[in-house]
């Protein structure tokens, strides 16, 4: 039956990230707890989704030493691209989701499992007239004309790099090369973005902590494609062993570490700081203090920008208080085009987080010292 298959694809899809929560948001929306293992509730861009989340096939050459797919002994399927065009279709009608989000394991070849994905979701767009949100993930070693094909049907395509560079990556896998395989794919999806393809851009994930990489490998790469590409952001997903694979007796990275990683690439992206500014936030061993508010950690470490004169500092000053956000930081700008600035009540009035702020910033040239005063 096809929904027994939709269950075991849906089960291996659960490795990718798509900025989706499943469960407590789902029940709200009685979803039937059959399908909970296919359906997301997700924000993608400006749009928020429903996505039916699922492989079109689980049975993989790639020898990926973590990965559930590659090494467990469990049931293969493979969703024929009409069988996976009228599940959504009849999920979709019924209302139960309102886009879709396509991966699959590479079975047989790249070209010809890159086609089936391709061949479902044009059935969803021309058979059933579906004009929503598509999310499609490239696969290694698939040819630049079939990147090209995906990223005029998708709203989003994208593809897993997986570590921060070859040589971490060369102990994941035997089978796929990081920069022919992987990282020369995510130029080509690149360069489609760059032609107006995608209306929701392109991203990438990396795992965390399986290989002993340090948050700045990490940063660093981030800060490169952030610096070369249209990369619309970064996913993280924090490492947990699988039995019968190879990496089964490596410890779990702790998943707080995955959510410092997410503070750095909002700073990175949203709020403009450098790379190396956000690396003075790092311990000793070049990781992030864990359960920490990283710009506050920057902020303390960098005394010699602050105090921020609120009245006359510029918007990228602004953001690296604590407690000013980019919206908060909209505000204080719009308040001080109208008068200057005299009250900290006004600020918090707008929405500055005093207890975060005070110590960084500064009206009329006097600095308040003290935190307990916003207590």
């Amino acid at each position: 039956m096809i929904l027994d298959k939709l269950k075991v694809l849906g089960n291996a899809a659960s490795w990718d990230s798509c900025g989706g929560v499943k469960q407590k948001s789902l029940r709200k929306a009685k979803i039937p707890v059959h399908l909970e293992k296919i359906v997301y509730d997700c924000a993608q861009t400006s749009e928020k989704c429903r996505l039916m989340k699922v492989l079109q096939s689980n049975s993989c050459i790639h020898d990926c030493n973590y990965c559930f797919n590659s090494h467990c002994k469990q049931r293969k399927e493979t969703l024929q691209p009409m069988e996976l065009a009228k599940s959504f279709n009849s999920l979709e009608k019924t209302g139960m989701v309102t886009g879709l989000f396509l991966s699959s394991a590479v079975c047989g070849e790249a070209e010809a499992s890159a086609e089936r994905m391709i061949e479902s979701a044009k059935l969803v767009r021309k058979r059933f007239g579906f004009h929503g949100y598509i999310h499609l993930k490239a696969l290694p070693g698939m040819s630049k004309d079939k990147i090209f094909e995906m990223a005029r049907i998708a709203n989003r395509v994208s593809l897993n790099i997986e570590a921060p560079n070859k040589s971490f990556f060369s102990e994941m896998s035997n089978t796929k090369d990081y920069y022919n395989d992987l990282f020369k794919r995510l130029l080509w999806i690149d360069s489609a973005n760059r032609k107006g393809f995608m209306r929701s851009g392109f991203t990438t994930q990396l795992v965390v902590g399986a290989l002993g990489e340090s948050d700045k490998d990490i940063l660093k790469r981030m800060d490169w494609l952030y610096d070369n590409t249209t990369l619309h952001r970064t996913y993280f997903s924090a490492f947990e062993p699988v039995k019968n694979t190879k990496f089964e007796k490596i410890a779990p990275e702790n998943k707080n570490r995955e959510h410092m990683l997410y503070q750095a690439d909002w700073l990175l992206r949203e709020y403009g700081f450098r790379r190396r500014e956000i690396e003075t936030g790092m311990n000793e061993g070049e990781k992030f203090r864990l359960n920490h508010d990283l710009k506050m950690d920057i902020a303390v470490n960098n005394p010699n920008a602050f105090p921020v004169d609120l009245n006359n500092a510029s918007r990228g000053e602004l953001l690296r208080v604590p407690g000013i956000g980019p919206k908060t930081c909209e505000k204080v700008l719009k308040l001080r085009r109208e008068k200057k600035i005299k009250g900290y009540e006004e600020l918090k009035r707008i929405g500055v987080i005093l207890k975060r702020a005070a110590s960084f910033v500064q009206l009329e040239k006097e600095k308040q010292a003290k935190l307990s005063a916003f207590a």
